[in-house]
């Protein structure tokens, strides 16, 4: 009997270790592939439901620039002057342009504040030099352009008179040295809807020599 107890216990003793010494590597494998990244959810590019949706194309709108009525050439800036003052008149905004016409001959002096940040800036310059009773009208257009013209020289001792007569009340003031040139005044008017028929002959008051057109605005 004593035998058989023996074979018994070294029979549950190999069968034990049969099992123990199987591999775990599908139990391990299946833990692995069932393990979530914790809060992460990858995916391939290719496996997109739907593709991306191309980005929007942007669209600029060239806007039409601002049609003004002007009314000339006129020879004197003076001339010009008086358009815009009885335009002023009538409650309309008379602004001048000047316009180089013919080849350079003799030297000028043109005295001129410089060119200020924008054009708000330079009305408030303008206002402030007209205020203290300083002829002067804006440049609109070169590199002065947004500048204050202050007057043109044959003379330099009379432009650096003017610069420091200016000067005093804390204006920065230059003096351009330049060729002569001709130049024609144009008065510009914003108020088209308001300059009917009527308008004109009153701003134009019987001027000879000059037109109005209908031309987009400088100013």
């Amino acid at each position: 009997m004593r035998w058989i107890f023996y074979s018994l216990v070294i029979a549950n003793i190999v069968v034990a270790g049969y099992f123990l010494a199987q591999p775990k590597s599908e139990s391990v494998a299946n833990t692995v592939a069932a393990a979530p990244i914790a809060g992460k959810t990858l995916r391939l590019v290719g496996e997109a439901e739907q593709p991306l949706a191309p980005a929007p194309k942007s669209e600029f709108s060239s806007a039409p620039r601002q049609l003004c009525y002007v009314l000339g050439p006129y020879k004197d800036d003076l001339d010009a002057r008086h358009v815009q003052a009885r335009a002023a008149a009538l409650s309309l905004t008379g602004m001048i342009n000047s316009i180089g016409v013919g080849e350079q001959t003799d030297i000028e002096y043109w005295v001129h504040v410089p060119p200020r940040i924008d054009r708000a800036a330079a009305m408030a310059t303008l206002k402030e030099l007209q205020r203290r009773s300083i002829d002067s009208y804006i440049i609109t257009q070169g590199d002065l352009a947004e500048g204050i013209s202050l007057g043109l020289f044959h003379s330099l001792d009379s432009a650096k008179k003017l610069k420091a007569e200016v000067e005093v009340y804390e204006f920065p003031v230059d003096i351009l040295e330049m060729g002569k040139r001709q130049l024609e005044y144009w008065v510009e008017i914003r108020e088209v809807a308001q300059l009917t028929e009527r308008m004109r002959e009153r701003v134009q008051a019987g001027d000879h020599g000059v037109e109005w057109k209908l031309v987009e605005c400088l100013n």
